[in-house]
């Protein structure tokens, strides 16, 4: 069954995709493309791009969503500022088992697995453990 998309484009040049029941929505690209040309993929109402980010502002910071949730298991899900500032999220939780994971662009890191957080020693006893499983 082939979808119909509603396509509109407002007084600033914003363009829209909208499935039936008026949900943000395009199977083959942004389902919002700002003015600006910032991009924002939707899958029925929800943030997604199985191929990449769903969220590419025109600076350049990316974002990356499946299912509505923050989530890229190949590296981080948020990238801002030229790529000094990174957050990594698995289904929308912040975690990263090999490293911090959120660093700022001032160099500060925060260590999280599954959502909670931990101090770095926390986080190296949770390593050493994962380790000697």
């Amino acid at each position: 069954k082939k979808e119909t998309l509603t396509v509109e484009t407002d007084e600033d040049g914003t363009i829209t995709y909208r499935n039936a029941d008026g949900d943000f929505h395009n199977s083959h690209g942004p389902a919002i493309v700002w003015a600006d040309g910032e991009k924002e993929y939707y899958i029925n109402g929800e943030r997604h791009n199985a191929n990449g980010p769903a969220i590419i502002n025109a600076d350049g910071d990316k974002a990356y969503w499946m299912h509505g949730k923050r989530h890229n298991p190949h590296g981080p899900a948020v990238i801002w500022v030229n790529g000094q500032h990174k957050e990594y999220y698995i289904k929308g939780q912040r975690h990263n088992p090999n490293g911090p994971a959120i660093v700022r662009a001032n160099g500060e890191k925060s260590y999280y697995i599954n959502d909670n957080k931990l101090t770095e020693a926390e986080f190296k006893a949770w390593q050493a453990e994962q380790t000697a499983k």
